[in-house]
């Protein structure tokens, strides 16, 4: 270790280049863990609120919340405390009076089911023209005791409450009734359909033209989800090993430049393993440096990243991830190991 931190004094240029390398390497995998976990939650923390133990869709919609589609025959008789019902919708609200638009999903049910939201301030509605949202509409301009409209009809919703971490489809959530979401679809006097049946405590719902599935297979389900977390995720792989085969090159040209060094070393009585050792414990020094920079980097960036960027930091994911950069930099060194072995005192001093 000694040798190891000495040698890194002696030629801080030379090595500085190998911690940039791991530092920029690193902090673009926690940016982009972070950017994926942020994607991840805002796709689906409305409906991980529910706890549920299963979800009825409709048949034809291949378990895709969106696409379902239950008409009120389908549903009547079939609701219970541990059955609610859930009518979702994709819609634009805006303050009333402005014209900057925003999108939101529309989650309606009846205020005292199992899924309604926990409040994080103000109170449920008691009346039809009354809504409930999720606080990160605060980054629109719009928090309680506003006035809104919703897809643009002439009557105006007053938001009476505020929940907490509320996402569906990556945009916020809007809380109505079912009155509300009938009205808005047109359907109050016709049929008036919903969109899933949520059920906990291990109910069971079956019936012509719908099917029970898991929420976590819900939430796969919707469009785009899946690709997009697999497009993160490979990207990550992919620069956790790359850290192996820029360290390892790094290492292996630095290797080949102190053969000479090596071998008057070897001549003095040093033995191979004491070079090896020396060798990874720069590499693992080194690999350090650049992940803690990687990190604080990562602490600092949060500070300017605009609050409507699903952007969220996971601690335990990066130390994961440190980890897994650490161990493919020190595989990396492996490349070097065959020269080092191979050190011929009287060759090496010869070079």
């Amino acid at each position: 270790m000694y040798l190891a931190i000495k040698e890194i004094f002696q030629n801080k240029l030379r090595y500085s280049l190998i911690v940039t390398t791991v530092f920029l390497i690193a902090y673009m995998v926690f940016f982009m863990t972070s950017l994926a976990l942020g994607l991840v939650r805002d796709n689906r923390t409305a409906a991980d609120h529910w706890n549920s133990t299963g979800v009825v869709l409709s048949d034809y919609a291949n378990s895709n919340l969106t696409a379902s589609f239950i008409p009120e025959n389908s549903y009547t008789g079939k609701l219970t405390e541990d059955a609610a019902a859930l009518g979702y919708m994709f819609a634009v609200t805006n303050l009333k009076g402005d014209t900057e638009k925003v999108n939101v999903s529309l989650f309606a049910q009846d205020w005292d089911s199992f899924i309604a939201p926990e409040l994080s301030e103000g109170s449920y509605p008691t009346s039809d023209d009354e809504v409930v949202i999720d606080e990160s509409m605060k980054n629109y301009g719009i928090t309680l005791g506003d006035t809104v409209q919703l897809n643009g009809s002439s009557t105006t919703y007053t938001v009476v409450g505020l929940t907490k971490d509320n996402k569906f489809f990556t945009v916020p959530v809007v809380y109505t009734n079912l009155k509300t979401y009938w009205t808005l679809q047109g359907t109050l006097d016709s049929s008036r359909s919903i969109s899933a049946i949520v059920l906990k405590n291990e109910k069971q719902v079956t019936a012509d033209g719908l099917t029970q599935i898991s929420e976590n297979k819900m939430i796969a389900h919707i469009p785009g989800y899946t690709a997009e977390v697999n497009v993160f995720m490979g990207m990550i792989i992919a620069m956790i090993v790359i850290t192996s085969m820029i360290v390892g090159i790094f290492i292996y040209i630095i290797t080949i430049q102190k053969l000479g060094l090596y071998g008057v070393m070897r001549a003095q009585g040093i033995q191979v393993k004491t070079i090896v050792w020396s060798l990874f414990c720069q590499i693992f020094i080194l690999s350090i440096i650049g992940i803690a920079l990687a990190l604080l980097g990562i602490w600092a960036v949060k500070f300017v990243l605009p609050a409507t960027l699903f952007f969220y930091p996971s601690w335990p994911a990066y130390a994961g991830l440190s980890v897994g950069i650490l161990f493919m930099a020190l595989l990396g060194g492996m490349i070097s190991l065959p020269r080092l072995l191979k050190v011929d005192p009287i060759t090496a001093i010869a070079e």
